[in-house]
């Protein structure tokens, strides 16, 4: 769904928001195990490629749907990443919607 000047309410923001194929998989994953790493994600979606995983998690960061966080003091750090606020709002809605079939 594309929003556009013409056509724009929460709901279709949102949508445009999680559309991608591997959003939706990602919120579910970390709202089951907070403050999952990287690897732990690519682990539980064997199928999606690093730049994939990259991409969806920079994606769902600038909209606010999840909050990373550095661990470390020197290279490599580790990354941890939670749902926000946002987020947690829509998951008993995602859950809903799941339950439908």
């Amino acid at each position: 769904m594309q929003t556009t000047e013409q056509w724009s309410c929460e709901i279709s923001k949102i949508m445009d928001d999680l559309s991608g194929k591997w959003r939706l998989n990602i919120i579910w994953i970390i709202s089951n195990q907070p403050d999952i790493g990287f690897n732990q994600l690519r682990r539980n979606l064997p199928n999606i490629t690093n730049m994939a995983l990259e991409r969806s998690l920079d994606a769902l960061q600038t909209k606010g749907y999840i909050s990373k966080e550095l661990i470390g003091h020197k290279p490599p750090l580790q990354s941890k990443y939670c749902l926000t606020i946002k987020s947690k709002n829509i998951l008993p809605v995602l859950l809903k919607l799941n339950n439908i079939n």
